[in-house]
């Protein structure tokens, strides 16, 4: 199995939804952390689209081991 090109499409998606969960994630102000950990709700979408960011962006950054060595014993 060869290794795939970059895609900067599945790259981009990914960072735009890491970016979006940190937004969300982050507080404006002291207050509103308190009300954030209290309200365990508020955490579930954040964490939600950081995880699926994590998620598409592995692939792009991970070479497979397998694939290499099979390059490698075919030539």
């Amino acid at each position: 199995m060869k290794s795939h090109e970059f895609d900067a499409i599945s790259f981009i998606s990914g960072v735009v939804a890491v970016a979006l969960g940190l937004a969300f994630l982050i507080p404006q102000t002291p207050v509103d952390l308190i009300e954030m950990i209290t309200s365990l709700g508020a955490w579930f979408w954040p964490t939600l689209l950081i995880v699926i960011g994590i998620a598409v962006l592995v692939p792009v950054f991970v070479t497979r081991r397998s694939d290499t060595e099979t390059e490698d014993q075919q030539t």
